[in-house]
């Protein structure tokens, strides 16, 4: 298998994390793919964003098929980021799962609430609150490889976390981390 390095951001919505994935896939030195569950989610946007009944009936197999393509396209053998909001224990079982066998830098992107709910009435067409919700479900997943607050830094600070992250020659080890522990339960 060609092995890839990939860089997982895991944050709320509205913490930066579009915004930090596409500032490091331009300022990366060579090929990197971004990917994000936004981008599956909006496949289906009017059943997921307008109605209640239908959102699980066609979220949850949507970002199942996600996860699931995530090593088909680590497999190309580009650095790669993905752009994730990690809600639930079993999508980040499954996340882990996929990824066996790249290595992957789970990073928390993180900003204080104050600054989450400021950015959600700045950017419209956002529900108001859910990063709220979403701060107490998110990071409840284990632990990070490394993590960046688009609060306190700058984006180009940020990107330039992640590109020594990159190219550190560390290896990452949050999600076989996180693998044992799903063994063991």
């Amino acid at each position: 298998m060609t092995r890839a390095t990939v860089i997982l951001l895991n944050g709320t919505s509205s913490s930066g994390k579009t915004t930090l994935a596409t500032a490091l896939q331009r300022a990366m030195p060579e090929p990197t793919l971004y990917v994000s569950n936004d981008k599956f989610i909006f496949m289906a946007s009017d059943y997921v964003l307008k109605d209640d009944q239908m959102r699980p009936k066609v979220l949850l197999p949507l970002l199942s098929a996600f996860h699931r393509s995530l090593p088909l396209i680590a497999g190309c053998g580009f650095l790669m980021i993905i752009d994730h909001v990690i809600e639930r224990r079993d999508w980040m079982e499954e996340i882990a799962e996929a990824l066996r066998g790249f290595d992957v830098f789970f990073v928390k992107v993180e900003c204080p609430l104050e600054e989450l709910e400021r950015r959600e009435a700045l950017r419209g067409g956002r529900q108001i609150g859910f990063a709220k919700i979403q701060l107490e479900w998110v990071h409840r997943h284990g632990d990070y490889d490394d993590e960046v607050n688009t609060f306190m830094q700058t984006t180009e600070q940020s990107v330039e976390q992640l590109k020594q992250l990159f190219y550190s020659g560390r290896k990452p080890t949050a999600l076989e981390r996180i693998r044992s522990e799903i063994k063991g339960s």
